[in-house]
């Protein structure tokens, strides 16, 4: 039997999942931790030894909420990725009716999933990987940084372009291909890049993506 081919963002959904049961799981050790708490305290009030349980339960029930905080954010930012790969899906769909081969969260030894991997009709390879970063894409002092108003902003993620060129040489390996074109989409936000290119890398809007990489194959 054939392996499963994976869907836009299924990896990512996975992982989502992951992150808000796990907050869950701390919101409800956070809970149960306060109410020892109380409990301590209601008991041991007027001991010193039992006020030092008591804050030190406290402190373990702050923590624990917080760090359920901090999983449901990790888990709303990844639900944005998958958002973005379903969308950047919808974009490469007529791609597929003119004989594009498309692969979806391609296992990577190194750098994690490859978004979309493309191998056209002209046997060219390509690789995408979608980011929902809003702002102004903008190359400056050697590096991708995004723009919002009069400021620039580095990307939590670290180097994208390195990143994306790390996921391309991968893919050449695994595909057997002589070359492999990486490219960064972004569904939100704009990009003034100088012929959209850095370090051999296409940075480029979702509603571009298709063009580029129409033009990238003739």
């Amino acid at each position: 039997m054939p392996p499963r081919t994976k869907q836009p963002g299924e990896q990512i959904r996975k992982l989502v999942n992951d992150r808000r049961q796990s907050a869950m799981l701390s919101y409800a050790f956070a809970v149960l931790v306060l109410m020892g708490t109380v409990l301590l305290f209601s008991i041991f009030r007027t001991s010193f030894v039992g006020m030092l349980l008591s804050l030190g339960a406290l402190v373990g029930s702050s923590y624990l909420y917080r760090n359920g905080q901090h999983l449901m954010k990790r888990a709303s930012d990844a639900q944005r990725g998958a958002t973005a790969e379903t969308e950047v899906a919808k974009l490469l769909r007529p791609l597929e009716h003119q004989g594009w081969k498309l692969e979806y969260n391609l296992r990577i030894r190194r750098w994690g999933d490859a978004d979309v991997v493309l191998h056209s009709p002209q046997g060219k390879w390509y690789v995408v990987d979608v980011k929902s970063h809003s702002g102004t894409k903008v190359y400056e002092s050697g590096r991708l940084r995004k723009r919002y108003g009069r400021n620039t902003f580095d990307f939590n993620e670290g180097d994208l372009i390195a990143k994306v060129k790390g996921q391309a040489t991968e893919v050449k390996h695994l595909k057997s291909a002589r070359w492999v074109t990486a490219l960064l989409c972004f569904t939100k936000g704009n990009v003034n890049i100088s012929s959209n290119q850095v370090d051999g890398v296409y940075v480029v809007n979702a509603d571009n993506l298709v063009n580029t990489l129409l033009h990238l194959d003739k």
